[in-house]
């Protein structure tokens, strides 16, 4: 029997009450692939640009793009020690869709 391994990364943000507003999820297989993180949420929307964009507090802007970047580098980090395990070169997982290239 074949047994792989996945790992499941996830985090939630929160804004300066405590309350989480966005949670952000990523799976890794160890394939060479780029981690893809998955953000959902419920931003505090104070308005709307032109062209439909929302307004959203910039501190919470910020806090989210600094959790989304803290959670890629670490799901590039487990995704290339998984590369590893599997004996797929981990340096694939740097370039978005490398891994299709070497198959």
């Amino acid at each position: 029997m074949e047994f792989n391994k996945t790992v499941i990364l996830s985090g939630d943000v929160k804004d300066e009450k405590g309350n989480v507003f966005a949670s952000m999820r990523t799976v890794l297989e160890g394939d060479g692939s780029t981690p893809v993180i998955m953000t959902m949420g419920n931003q505090e929307v104070v308005g709307f640009k032109d062209d439909g964009t929302p307004i959203v507090p910039k501190l919470q802007e910020d806090k989210l793009k600094a959790a989304q970047k803290e959670l890629q580098a670490e799901a590039i980090k487990q995704q290339k020690e998984l590369c590893v395990e599997n004996g797929v070169d981990p340096e694939l997982v740097n370039i978005i869709n490398a891994e299709k290239e070497v198959k």
